[in-house]
């Protein structure tokens, strides 16, 4: 009886330690995360659902650059929503200048301003919509602290939209550059131009 008993705790704890290796192989096989380590894409061109402005960020990126060498120092950039030529800010514009910012970001020795500081000294000066004038635009470059401003339009022409965009240096103003490049209208810009203010 005793050499049973012996055998039925003996028995029992096998089983136990059975269970637990069946268990926790079970429980390794279950994971809820990946086996590959995640890698995050390498940057490319900045782009706008789909459609690249990295045009645009290629005409500024040279001039932006000889006012770094001119400088000596890092530059900090502001770049102002883009409107229409009669200063409509809609959300196709607001989200251009989100990637042109995006683009210039990874220029050597730009340091650019968070729009959400642009948006809060345009809102604190109470303009929401309508035209800038390059005295107002001066002195929302002042506010949040940028030695250039990249402002620009956008026209629609029918089947493509042109972009105009310009770099102000501050504090006189002086206009550094004008450039103009032609996107496609596809059907993700075409929604974005026609979402309201």
């Amino acid at each position: 009886m005793k050499v049973l008993n012996v055998l039925k705790g003996r028995g029992s704890r096998l089983a136990a330690v059975g269970v637990m290796i069946c268990l926790s192989g079970a429980l390794v096989s279950c994971q809820t995360s990946p086996a590959v380590p995640y890698v995050p894409p390498s940057p490319g061109p900045a782009t706008l659902h789909g459609v690249p402005v990295r045009d645009i960020v290629s005409d500024l990126d040279p001039a932006l650059k000889g006012i770094v060498e001119r400088l000596g120092e890092p530059l900090r950039v502001a770049v102002i929503r883009y409107t229409t030529p009669s200063g409509l800010s809609r959300t196709f514009g607001r989200y251009l200048s989100l990637k042109v910012g995006e683009g210039l970001s990874r220029v050597p020795g730009v340091t650019l301003i968070d729009p959400g500081q642009v948006y809060e000294a345009l809102h604190r000066m109470g303009i929401e919509q309508g035209l800038l004038d390059t005295r107002t635009l001066l002195e929302v470059g002042e506010k949040v602290g940028a030695q250039v401003l990249v402002v620009g339009t956008y026209t629609d022409l029918g089947q493509t939209i042109d972009v105009q965009s310009r770099i102000l240096s501050l504090p006189g103003g002086k206009q550094e550059g004008v450039f103009s490049r032609t996107l496609p209208k596809t059907p993700a810009v075409l929604s974005l131009i026609k979402v309201g203010p």
